[in-house]
């Protein structure tokens, strides 16, 4: 019996062996497959205001990046993300890899789009010219999306650039090398609706930029027009001198648009009885119930600001002290020493604080005038905000040492344009002789220390032993033995098990879909968690924006979509294909229009109806807890679908 199931593992090593061949082989004709480069648009014909997508497709590989198509005559370009797809049929793999554009058009006319060349292993691949036309006035389907509005109508893009603009601002225009000045990045807007604002991206050569911290919000009036002001702040400087080009800066958002719904006739009409009803057709006008019951999406935007000329001045010569270490800004020292009464070969330690304004980077240890007598040690650093702290160690290696001599510091003050040198001590200190006479340092030779090192403890003691121990029998052979086959079991289990995450690991690297799917539910209860917290502590504002943030990155994580495509009409579409209970989609086009309703219908609104907007736009706590219950049972819901 053991025979044969030894024989069995055998035949199973070799069929896993067989397979991991056959996979290489796979791998193989994948890599050795021809590629193929295309570009294709979703149609030819596209209005103002109209999303066009652009797709970039490799047959035959997966291992490119998204390539950088630069700036396209006529549109606003926006990389969306990749799609990669695998398939084998009749033993034959197949792979490709997408990549995705939304390019939003800013005039009319024809464009040629491309050709682009993309170099693949050495090799250039040019896909073809795509020619695209742009009218003003909106195309037929397949697909359309509204230009951005308001309560008031469609925004042109002159009113755009008046209603949306990013500033960027140094703190100095002609800074010295390597000194610290303030950075302030400004986006101004006028009356719209802008959510998922991103950190500004700029070209930044030469400079050396610090991390933005939490960015500012704040209003501010620039010819009598009120603007919602965004302030990211943060500190650079320069690495060296010359004329220097800073940005142009970027932000990426998504403008709120506005889409109006043709309402039903209602007896309020002006014509529906066959007479002028007038007075109750202007008291139920069509933009109260559109604008206040009306639908929103996302509208892909990038803010760009124009560039900013810095010239970067290289410091004096004149006045330079020999010992200065290239510390800028404007600083003050004190220094400690302690303990100052010691025996020779005792450590002292010198504690040397550095504080005021500056690039604190540049900042290093401040200088010993003479270190005869004493034994010195490097320098630690600690820095901390507005401050730097230097501990050095100092050994007297004599009672003949009376002081530590001055530590001075010298610095660049760019405010004053000179040198500055700030002295401390010296120090007295009393130094008596150590005990047992004068100080010596003995060296113990290597060859000493290394025969200590080999030396083995009790090598020449040899223990009786009480008991000879467990006796077994020496003609047993391991097969006939319990643990032999437990043994190669587990290793059979841990290798099906590595085998199992190794795959499990590939397709989340290789099928976007497959790790987005498995993302989505493990995010969806991490945001149901915080908009319960915001609920409960009564954060209206927090709690309906953690709501549409949750059901919208469910949403896109589940049907693959990007995020700023995730919209009420959209998201139904898909759905009714996949047979979703009406009951389903009702809570959640009510969640997803409250959401919009609570954070961004009072920002597009006219001042005469302002306030009514406002009001509509305030819930209260018994309908919030409607909407976070019906947001789970639509996550709960799709769950259960496995849509």
């Amino acid at each position: 019996m053991p025979k044969v199931i030894f024989q069995f593992i055998k035949e199973m090593l070799k069929k896993v062996i067989i397979v991991l061949l056959l996979l290489v082989v796979l791998e193989g004709v994948v890599l050795a497959s021809d590629i193929r480069f295309e570009a294709t648009v979703d149609r030819k014909t596209v209005s103002l205001g109209e999303n066009l997508q652009l797709n970039l497709s490799f047959y035959g590989t997966q291992n490119v990046s998204a390539p950088d198509i630069g700036g396209i005559d006529g549109f606003q370009v926006r990389y969306l993300g990749p799609s990669t797809r695998i398939s084998v049929v009749n033993g034959r793999v197949s792979s490709s890899i997408t990549h995705i554009y939304t390019l939003i058009p800013l005039k009319t006319g024809k464009f040629e789009i491309g050709p682009f060349s993309v170099v693949i292993n050495g090799e250039t691949f040019t896909s073809q010219a795509l020619t695209v036309e742009v009218v003003s006035a909106p195309s037929p389907p397949p697909r359309q999306t509204q230009r951005p509005s308001t309560a008031q109508g469609t925004i042109s893009e002159e009113e755009l650039k008046d209603r949306i603009f990013l500033t960027v601002k140094a703190g100095k225009l002609q800074p010295y090398v390597n000194e610290s000045i303030p950075l302030f990045i400004k986006l101004y807007i006028n009356r719209l609706g802008v959510r998922d604002i991103q950190y500004p991206k700029f070209e930044h050569e030469g400079f050396s930029i610090k991390e933005f911290g939490e960015p500012k919000q704040y209003r501010q009036t620039i010819g009598g027009i009120v603007y919602d002001v965004i302030e990211f702040n943060t500190n650079m400087f320069a690495v060296k001198p010359g004329q220097f080009l800073l940005g142009p800066a970027k932000v990426d958002c998504n403008l709120i648009v506005h889409k109006r719904q043709r309402r039903r006739r209602t007896p309020f009409d002006n014509d529906f009885f066959g007479f002028d009803n007038d007075f109750f057709g202007r008291f139920f006008d069509e933009d109260i119930f559109n604008d206040f019951f009306g639908r929103y999406e996302a509208y892909p935007f990038q803010v760009t600001s124009s560039p900013l000329k810095i010239s970067v001045r290289p410091l004096p010569s004149e006045g330079k002290p020999a010992n200065f270490k290239g510390a800028i800004g404007n600083f003050q020292f004190k220094a400690e020493v302690s303990p100052k009464e010691v025996k020779a070969g005792d450590p002292i330690t010198v504690t040397m604080t550095i504080t005021g304004t500056g690039n604190f980077d540049t900042v290093s240890s401040p200088v010993l005038n003479s270190k005869e007598g004493f034994k010195v040690y490097q320098p630690q650093a600690k820095q901390g905000q507005g401050a730097k702290v230097f501990e050095q160690v100092l050994i007297p290696q004599s009672e003949k040492v009376k002081e530590i001599p001055k530590i001075t510091f010298n610095f660049f003050n760019p405010h004053t344009g000179k040198y500055c040198s700030l002295v401390e001590g010296p120090f007295p200190i009393s130094v008596s002789k150590p005990e047992g006479g004068e100080l010596k340092i003995v060296e113990i030779p290597q060859a000493v220390v290394k025969a200590a090192k080999e030396e083995l403890l009790g090598r020449d003691i040899v223990y009786i032993k009480e008991s000879p121990g467990r006796l077994k029998r020496i003609d047993q052979y391991p097969y006939q033995r319990a643990g032999f086959w437990f043994y190669h079991l587990l290793i059979l289990i841990v290798f099906s098990a590595l085998v199992t995450f190794r795959k499990h690991q590939e397709k989340l690297k290789s099928d976007e879909r497959y790790a987005r799917r498995l993302q989505a539910p493990v995010k969806a209860r991490q945001g149901i968690t915080r908009a319960r917290r915001f609920l409960e502590q009564g954060k209206s504002g927090e709690f309906f924006d953690c709501v549409h943030k949750t059901l919208i990155g469910y949403l896109a994580d589940k049907l693959h979509l990007p995020a700023g495509a995730v919209t009420i009409d959209a998201v139904k579409k898909i759905l009714e294909t996949k047979n979703i209970d009406g009951e389903i989609l009702d809570k959640l086009t009510g969640v997803l229009s409250a959401c919009d309703m609570a954070r961004y219908a009072p920002l597009g609104e006219a001042k005469g109806i302002g306030q009514r907007a406002e009001a509509v736009g305030e819930f209260d706590k018994s309908k919030a807890e409607i909407v976070f219950n019906d947001m789970r049972k639509v996550i709960d819901y799709l769950e259960r679908k496995k849509v």
